[in-house]
């Protein structure tokens, strides 16, 4: 027998390692803007899924983004899924498991900023369910080897690129950045419509939050349930702050109903909170190419939005809360899309208790790749 041969013989006795499923995506985004400015942002995430001789189902995915600010990141995520569950280790949702309990909506979910970005941690995070019952469970890591802190504070208090100064000029410096440690647990039972769910919290899902800003807080609870009648769903939440000092405010009572008749589309929606809110969305398709909707919060239009698509071309204006008007057209090349826009100025105004700072009006050309 040849020497081929023999190697071949040997090669097929020899155990073959499964190969998992794995998907690469990513995405390109470069906007220029008739200021001078060009922003370009880029991410690439490899996800992998693999079926185990036991039956569960074992994934992981790691994402690398990076913008022009040089500001990277990566992250990374595994879980393992079965008839227990689904655990889940690396980056989480940094309220994921208060959230589903909070099934009255008293707490809103936790943002990184006024743009409404979702917080993300790193963390433990698990969720089953059984019999109607659902139960979820995370603890949230600080960030950065360092921890609290008092763990990252040097010996003379700055932090690197700022000038001398105190330990609060440090803290402030990195207080945006940090996480703090975390645990959370929640319950829910559903039976025929109606939904129960207990929420709790040990500390704020992210550093820094307290009761004038968006997101979970340390010590906090909440209780509610929501029932489903059709086409109308209500639901009520009672939150508490039992380490702040802060009276609890009062619970939340909503109403959401849903109709649609032909081309019409409206969503009615009403709260107790913060004082006796409403809101109503409508949406009309005229035809298959044209189609408008509107947003009307306490009697007052707050967006109009007209969009007309042709093919490939989606042409789009949007009337805004504050009196200015968006434009856009949209060209879809299948994995590429090219924006051609002009976005009105924005005036100074709170945006969930924070400050928004002007804006001047611009045109921008913006191009997007995905694969």
């Amino acid at each position: 027998m040849n020497k081929t041969l023999i190697a071949l013989a040997i090669a097929a006795t020899l155990p073959v390692a499964a190969v998992a499923d794995v998907t690469i995506s990513g995405s390109l985004s470069s906007k220029y803007k008739n200021k001078g400015t060009i922003d370009t942002d880029s991410s690439l995430r490899v996800d992998s899924s693999e079926v185990l001789a036991n039956g569960m189902t074992a994934t992981a995915g790691f994402s690398i983004t990076a913008d022009t600010d040089d500001d990277t990141e990566n992250s990374g995520t595994a879980s393992l899924a079965g008839d227990f569950g689904t655990l889940t280790i690396g980056s989480i949702d940094a309220d994921g498991a208060f959230q589903a309990g909070d099934v009255g909506g008293a707490v809103p979910d936790t943002t990184d900023s006024t743009s409404s970005t979702a917080s993300t941690v790193y963390g433990v995070h698990f969720a089953g369910s059984a019999a109607g019952l659902s139960v979820a469970a995370q603890v949230n890591a600080s960030s950065g080897p360092g921890g609290s802190w008092a763990e990252k504070t040097t010996a003379t208090g700055n932090v690197a690129g700022t000038t001398a100064g105190t330990a609060s000029n440090y803290a402030a410096a990195v207080a945006s950045t940090l996480k703090t440690k975390s645990t959370q647990m929640s319950a829910t039972y559903e039976v025929n419509g109606l939904s129960l769910g207990y929420a709790y919290a040990s500390a704020d899902a992210k550093d820094g939050n307290s009761t004038s800003h968006n997101g979970v807080n340390e010590a906090q609870s909440a209780v509610g349930a929501s029932y489903v009648m059709g086409d109308l769903v209500v639901s009520v939440g009672k939150q508490n702050l039992t380490n702040t000092g802060t009276v609890s405010s009062d619970a939340l009572v909503s109403a959401t109903y849903t109709m649609t008749a032909d081309a019409l589309t409206i969503v009615a929606q009403a709260d107790s909170s913060p004082s006796g809110d409403y809101q109503l969305n409508m949406a009309y398709a005229f035809s298959d190419n044209v189609t408008v909707s509107s947003e009307v919060d306490k009697g007052k239009t707050t967006t109009l939005v007209g969009t007309y698509a042709e093919g490939d071309m989606t042409f789009t204006v949007a009337r805004q809360d504050d009196n200015t008007t968006d434009a856009s057209i949209a060209l879809d090349y299948g994995n590429a899309d090219l924006t051609i826009g002009r976005v009105g100025a924005r005036a100074a105004g709170t945006v969930t208790g924070a400050i928004r700072p002007a804006a001047a009006e611009y045109s921008h050309v913006t191009y997007s790749v995905a694969f």
